[in-house]
């Protein structure tokens, strides 16, 4: 069971305890009927944040009336799923499917401890690094509950997930080639390719792999130059194999093609 809740909670208790309004005389009672009358009915009026600090000390109260805390345990994890705090509230359904797995609600939870994992990701443009682990659960829960309402919906959460995924690599390889970093540009495209090869933006890639590589070659010292230029020639010829000449960058890849072999044949003539 989820044993601590966040600080801002516990400043929120100190703040609630120096009252002497009814809220904080039943926080301070042993009452728990009261405690969880006044909790439910904050819960319905949407009072989620004075809620959870009185469905924390229920949690206690009802460890030997599973009933009362299977509902305890439900409505602290809803409470942080509406107050947007996905992290918690992703602990707490987490916690609920281990702790009443015979509940006719235990799938609902299961499912909703995925959807905050989600949720918590983030934007394309922040870490992505936790989202591959939240593909595979959702996978997981669709091989486990391959009936289940909600397979549809997560389902959905995948491909979007894939999305951010492959919006983050793309925007790491431009950031690189925009900044004339043509090395890093050339290889953290091939990286993307060989990661996700159902990328959307995969072309584009490709040829940001050869002309980047290319271009690297041509900024090089004329003692590596050749190495580097042979390694963009192989890149194009990936380019040709997949794209043919009907690629939105074929005629760039034919004329840089043509810039390789001429720079390599002046190139051996001299060294």
């Amino acid at each position: 069971m989820v044993s601590k809740i966040k600080t801002w909670i516990g400043v929120f208790l100190l703040l609630a305890l120096a009252s002497c309004g009814e809220y904080g005389k039943i926080y301070k009672s042993k009452d728990t009927n009261a405690k969880y009358k006044l909790a439910n009915e904050l819960y319905n009026k949407k009072d989620f944040s004075r809620a959870v600090p009185l469905y924390e000390q229920l949690r206690d109260a009802y460890r030997n009336n599973i009933d009362s805390l299977e509902d305890v345990y439900l409505r602290t994890a809803y409470s942080y799923f509406y107050m947007k705090d996905y992290e918690y509230a992703s602990m707490f359904f987490k916690d609920f499917t281990d702790n009443f797995s015979r509940s006719p609600r235990m799938i609902e939870c299961a499912y909703m401890a995925l959807y905050c994992d989600v949720l918590f990701v983030g934007q394309p443009d922040l870490d992505q690094s936790r989202t591959a682990d939240v593909i595979e659960a959702l996978q997981t829960f669709i091989n486990y509950y391959p009936d289940s309402e909600y397979v549809a919906k997560c389902n959905q959460h995948i491909d979007e997930l894939r999305a951010k995924r492959h919006a983050k690599a793309y925007a790491q390889v431009m950031q690189y080639f925009e900044m004339d970093e043509f090395k890093a540009a050339s290889a953290a495209a091939v990286i993307a390719i060989k990661s996700y090869p159902d990328i959307p933006q995969k072309e584009s890639l490709e040829y940001i792999a050869y002309k980047a590589q290319f271009l690297y070659a041509m900024n090089s010292i004329e003692s590596k130059r050749i190495e580097r230029l042979e390694k963009a020639q192989s890149l194009l010829e990936d380019y040709f194999y997949v794209n043919q000449l009907s690629g939105e960058h074929a005629k760039d890849a034919k004329d840089t093609k043509e810039k390789i072999q001429k720079e390599i044949t002046k190139l051996k003539s001299i060294i």
